[in-house]
């Protein structure tokens, strides 16, 4: 079930579905890099500042109680960043990987490919230290299929040819893992230590293209359809707060964990006794994230009401400052000690200069303003 369940892949795939429709905007309106990159990534980085200030404060009350619960909080509250990271690279590779698209459709993704399966063979010979570097690879790769997907790259094959598509990609993952060297979980369990998940393999890869062709099939009956009145309030608020609910769903859960260690009667031994405690523990790690998320939205509004900077040299440098302060911290913890509090002071930096004091009202927007349907 770990593989039908996998959805990382359909993040980056709408990723550069997204990516594409606002580069031929921009290009249309003959805007910069810098005018497509500000925005986007100031967008992206300004919702880190409340969770470092949060994170720290929350760390040095623990400190004085528990330095390893401490330090595990930092651990496990930036174990998601890696996501962060590499999504601001396709931010910033975006126009130049629909570029590459558009001069040939096959040319990005066939050597994003040979390249994470020549990480893994590494990886599986017993050199691993190049085992993260799948994560541009394997994430550019389904990033790329979304620009495939946005230019209608497989409009002129029939059903029965996307079928054969998705059925050769089910088929390759078999033959990946039944025999080895790739790994039976999509990501890592008691048995199963190393995943295709963490950093990602080639088959994560050939998972996302049968999700492609999966997403081409529901598309093509959906053409003409689009969600009307709660439906579309619904989608569009949850679309709106994805960046929050991402960023906060762990320490979310870390708080309602903590507060669970606390009171012991609430971690039951018993399998039956801990199955039916879920839907308590999932409606309490929901409200505790439904708070978290109003208030990060405070903050979000408020750094809205002042422009992003456009200029192309300082708004790149923002970006990579960024992408690396976000890195470093899922690598090293999110924490104010050492490398990580260097990592943290970073992103402020980055948010800094991704900003200028001029105050908008309303706040720009750079969201597409219609989708594919068809």
């Amino acid at each position: 079930m770990t593989w039908p369940l996998q959805v990382m892949p359909m993040f980056f795939l709408a990723g550069g579905f997204t990516n594409t429709l606002i580069v031929d905007r921009y290009r249309a309106r003959g805007r910069t890099y810098g005018d497509y990159l500000g925005l986007r990534v100031r967008r992206l980085t300004t919702p880190m500042i409340a969770l470092i200030a949060f994170i720290v404060a929350l760390e040095i009350g623990l400190d004085a109680f528990s330095e390893p619960a401490a330090a595990a909080t930092a651990d496990i509250v930036a174990s998601p960043l890696w996501f962060l990271a590499v999504y601001l690279i396709a931010a910033m590779v975006g126009p130049f990987a629909v570029r590459a698209h558009d001069v040939s459709a096959l040319l990005a993704p066939v050597v994003l490919l040979g390249c994470s399966l020549a990480v893994d063979v590494l990886r599986f010979g017993g050199v691993d230290r190049f085992a993260e570097w799948n994560l541009i690879f394997v994430w550019l790769f389904c990033h790329q299929l979304g620009i495939g997907y946005a230019r209608g790259t497989l409009d002129r094959i029939g059903d029965g040819g996307v079928l054969l598509i998705a059925a050769a990609g089910i088929g390759l993952l078999i033959v990946m893992v039944v025999p080895g060297p790739y790994f039976p979980t999509m990501f890592g369990l008691a048995d199963a230590p190393v995943s295709n998940l963490a950093p990602p393999t080639t088959a994560m890869s050939i998972l996302a293209v049968t999700q492609f062709a999966a997403l081409v099939l529901v598309s093509r009956r959906l053409t003409g359809w689009a969600p009307r009145g709660r439906a579309r309030r619904v989608i569009t608020t949850v679309a709106t707060q994805l960046m929050s609910i991402y960023l906060w769903h762990v320490p979310a859960m870390a708080i309602v964990t903590g507060a669970a260690l606390a009171v012991p009667v609430l971690l039951p031994d018993d399998p039956g006794t801990w199955w039916a405690a879920r839907p308590l523990w999932i409606v309490a790690a929901a409200v505790v994230l439904f708070g978290f998320v109003q208030i990060s939205g405070r903050w979000d509004a408020f750094c809205a009401r002042y422009a992003a900077r456009t200029a192309t040299l300082p708004v790149l440098a923002g970006s990579v400052l960024a992408t690396a302060g976000i890195f470093a911290l899922w690598r090293y913890g999110l924490s104010p000690h050492g490398i990580a509090g260097l990592a943290a002071l970073t992103v402020v930096l980055a948010a800094a200069l991704l900003t200028t004091t001029r105050r908008i009202t309303p706040p720009a927007d750079d969201r597409p303003s219609s989708a594919r349907t068809g």
